[in-house]
């Protein structure tokens, strides 16, 4: 796949932009402030979900601006298509998506012809800080290879939120707490189970290059051990009578005890067994970064392409030896990337293999 034209309208720090790259890694450098990081949110806000910041959709849109855009023509082997997102006229907590032209109503569409992965500055307090955000990164890996995965990760939320307000407020509605319950653990099984099955797939075959040890991913989660080991039907039972037994707890908690929400996941060196909250930031780095290639090496082998791959500043905290493994491993893949950084010089190794434009605010220039 490989990106061939952006145009950014009135989002965040862009007035009007069109961008035509003619590289598969295009590097943007610049001071900070410049736009770097917004550039490549736009790219991310291509695909389905809230984007690289998660920001709210007003956030998005240039101050004084009614409204903020993002296009994109992508090729994909012979194949070229159009990718729109934008928020409405008047609008602006409403997101619109357009593909080839047609209004989307379905973001699983977009996500069968695009999907892209990201690693920012902000992760890497990944494993030092609340499950969430683990919970997040992992989602963003599954969604690319099953694109259905947000609807049912988004489905089963709500149905949390529901079942903690009718506790709270009507507690003696058992009928509508089974209908509440049967819900979430009908999309907790099928969220669950597509994590466990790319789980499974990365650590069946994990990434290892010089500069790179393999990881191994991990999930604390009840629903996928029995999962691993139960039928579906099963574990869906399961998760219906413990929901029905923990209504009192949960209702004086004000929380849903069981379901996908519960989820942690975790990296460890494989060689050695050193979890990555044991490990130092450039460790870290290196896990999160060995995950991210070797999630877009199983995305070419089982969809016939990787995603788009986003890194924001990513060569902080890796050594000399690491920083060239990544800036190498990153030239064979056949994906976009796009990384950035406030300097040419740390990028070096990728001259002749690379396009590399200089990011000012908010315009975009061929370094």
């Amino acid at each position: 796949m490989k990106l061939i034209r952006l145009a950014l309208t009135d989002f965040r720090n862009y007035t009007h932009s069109v961008w035509a790259p003619d590289a598969s890694i295009l590097v943007l450098t610049g001071e900070n402030g410049s736009g770097k990081t917004n550039l490549l949110e736009a790219v991310s806000m291509l695909a389905p979900g809230r984007g690289l910041r998660g920001a709210p959709l007003p956030a998005l849109c240039r101050t004084g601006a009614e409204r903020w855009g993002v296009a994109a023509t992508l090729q994909s082997g012979l194949d070229e298509f159009r990718i729109g997102t934008g928020s409405e006229l008047n609008e602006k907590q409403r997101r619109t998506f357009r593909l080839d032209g047609e209004n989307i109503r379905s973001q699983a569409a977009i996500g069968q012809r695009f999907s892209c992965v990201w690693l920012t500055p902000q992760m890497d307090r990944l494993f030092q800080e609340g499950s969430s955000g683990r919970r997040r990164f992992l989602d963003r890996l599954v969604m690319a290879l099953s694109p259905d995965h947000g609807r049912q990760i988004a489905a089963h939320d709500r149905s949390v939120v529901s079942r903690n307000r009718v506790l709270a407020d009507r507690p003696t509605e058992t009928a509508w707490l089974a209908s509440i319950e049967d819900s979430i653990a009908r999309h907790a099984v099928a969220a669950s189970a597509a994590r466990l099955a790319l789980v499974e797939s990365m650590n069946a075959h994990p990434f290892e290059n010089n500069g790179f040890s393999a990881s191994t991913l991990h999930l604390d989660c009840a629903v996928s051990n029995r999962l691993a080991s139960q039928p579906a039907l099963d574990v869906e039972d399961w998760i219906r009578n413990s929901l029905q037994q923990s209504r009192t707890e949960d209702r004086q908690r004000a929380t849903t005890s069981i379901g996908a929400h519960r989820t942690d996941f975790t990296l460890s060196d494989t060689a050695t067994g050193r979890p990555a909250e044991l490990s130092s930031s450039g460790q870290q780095k290196v896990m999160l970064t060995g995950t991210i290639l070797s999630h877009a090496r199983l995305m070419t082998q089982e969809r016939g392409q990787a995603p788009a791959i986003l890194l924001d500043e990513p060569l902080v905290h890796l050594d000399e030896t690491r920083r060239f493994a990544l800036l190498d491993s990153l030239a064979k893949l056949q994906a976009p990337v796009l990384i950035t950084g406030t300097d040419h010089a740390p990028f070096a190794a990728l001259e002749g293999r690379a396009q590399f434009f200089s990011v000012r605010n908010g315009s975009i220039s061929p370094a």
